[in-house]
């Protein structure tokens, strides 16, 4: 749904409190959603991540990994736990 002028000022008033630091809340239905600034460095890979990464990838080459190629594939692998 397209937002009508004051929706967008809104959302660029929002985003302006966040860079600065302020805390915002935004309620949609029953939920509570924060608005949070996050920077550069957060998204960044830390070494203990990176470990992380690796070891996936070798395990995924030695074959300790389900592959599943078609949504019958997932049916039946989640039916079998």
């Amino acid at each position: 749904m397209p937002l009508g002028r004051n929706g967008v000022e809104f959302v660029a008033a929002s985003f302006t409190k966040a860079d600065n630091g302020e805390q915002v809340l935004i309620r949609r239905k029953n939920e509570i959603y924060a608005l949070v600034k996050v920077g550069r460095e957060d998204l960044m890979i830390t070494p203990e991540l990176q470990a992380r990464i690796d070891k996936a990838r070798e395990e995924i080459k030695s074959g300790k990994c389900v592959t599943l190629k078609s949504s019958e594939d997932i049916d039946a692998y989640f039916d079998s736990l």
